[in-house]
């Protein structure tokens, strides 16, 4: 895990420098990145993970592998589709009932 915090921190800051290019996997807002719509609508989950194309602004472009995927990862993705809707659920309840942090 640390490694993995590591290299996408490295990687966003190449992006920001202005290197061009750089893809890295990462687990996302769907609707609020370029492409990310069809993904949204092709998986049924809101956030998920993708390579996304990373640039000065930040997350810059999802890319969509899931016409890539075999039968077999096709069967588990859907298996794991309601845990994770479970999970992003719980997750956006956390957030916007949270307390105000003063």
């Amino acid at each position: 895990m640390a490694y993995a915090g590591y290299r996408f921190t490295r990687k966003m800051i190449e992006a920001i420098k202005g290197e061009k290019g750089i893809v890295e996997p990462s687990y996302v807002y769907l609707p609020g990145i370029q492409g990310g719509d069809a993904i949204a609508k092709e998986t049924g989950v809101d956030f998920f993970s993708v390579p996304i194309q990373l640039g000065p602004s930040g997350a810059e472009s999802a890319q969509n592998i899931l016409s890539s995927v075999s039968s077999d990862e096709k069967k588990l993705l859907e298996a794991c589709k309601e845990g994770l809707k479970g999970s992003i659920d719980k997750g956006v309840k956390f957030v916007t009932n949270s307390p105000e942090v003063k």
